[in-house]
């Protein structure tokens, strides 16, 4: 499991060194945590190219490697804060199937023993759920996945669930972020750790709240063996009461195993080792 509080980023910045990295126009500076030797990421032509495109590239270049996943199973983690309220950590086990999209929870904490099922085509294109102890005494509740029962824990609906969906997500907002002027800053943490996984990290902010963009700072971790994205971070912008920025998401996938043959049987109900 991932420990939360392990790798918090010192933002302040210890000394810039001198010595150029070995990528033209990225310079290489020391920071404290796990996220260590941040280099400023920049354009390789600031005047042909957009700030956001060699974070892009990279983030690309994972995106493409998730195309060959038709399945896999992981540990998901997610924080995120619904309304104005932080939602405790959720940890579950998730089955995941690209074609059709389905996806099975069988959580872990909070709401040990709840399972949760969406197979696309099937059941209504509902969610089926059931919780246990008192609350399972209804059996199984079906449920459209953004109606607001199923979305009262979440931000996103179960259809917008899976790795490669995230990572889509991310370059989606970068790229609708190339069309806003605001002075993003990108930084690449080519040598960080979630957890004993070894990443490279990208990190993009923006010094003022514009229209045109949802979040002050965004986080891609890319697992460096796998190059699998496997965490993103979301904050939200600082106020005067609250200087630091906010998370608001973070959606994290560990113990990633991938194209395991997941079969209709993985995602039914009627499956004798679950419990609806």
């Amino acid at each position: 499991m991932v420990k939360h509080n392990s790798y918090q980023i010192n933002s302040v910045l210890v000394r810039q060194m001198k010595k150029v990295a070995a990528i033209a126009g990225v310079f290489t500076l020391s920071v404290t945590a796990c996220l260590s030797q941040a280099n400023l990421l920049m354009a390789a032509d600031p005047g042909s190219e957009h700030a956001l495109d060699p974070a892009i590239r990279l983030a690309m270049q994972s995106y493409e490697g998730t195309s060959s996943i038709k399945d896999f199973q992981a540990t998901f983690i997610k924080r995120e804060k619904v309304g104005r309220k932080m939602q405790p950590t959720q940890t579950m086990q998730i089955k995941f199937r690209e074609q059709p999209l389905s996806v099975y929870l069988n959580f872990q904490k909070p709401h040990t023993g709840r399972e949760v099922i969406y197979f696309h085509g099937r059941n209504g294109n509902q969610i089926l759920a059931h919780e246990t102890g008192i609350k399972g005494l209804v059996g199984t509740i079906s449920l459209q996945p953004n109606s607001p029962q199923a979305m009262d824990e979440s931000r996103y609906p179960i259809t917008t669930i899976g790795i490669r969906r995230m990572l889509f997500q991310i370059l989606k907002q970068w790229k609708e972020e190339r069309q806003v002027d605001a002075g993003v800053v990108v930084k690449y943490f080519p040598d960080a750790k979630l957890g004993s996984m070894q990443c490279k990290v990208l990190q993009t902010s923006y010094p003022d709240q514009k229209q045109g963009l949802r979040f002050h700072m965004t986080r891609l971790y890319i697992d460096k063996a796998t190059n699998l994205p496997v965490r993103v971070e979301q904050y939200d912008w600082p106020t005067k009461r609250n200087p630091t920025p906010e998370l608001v998401e973070e959606y994290t996938y560990t113990n990633i195993r991938t194209n395991s043959g997941l079969t209709d049987a993985d995602f039914d109900p009627k499956n004798p080792g679950y419990n609806f």
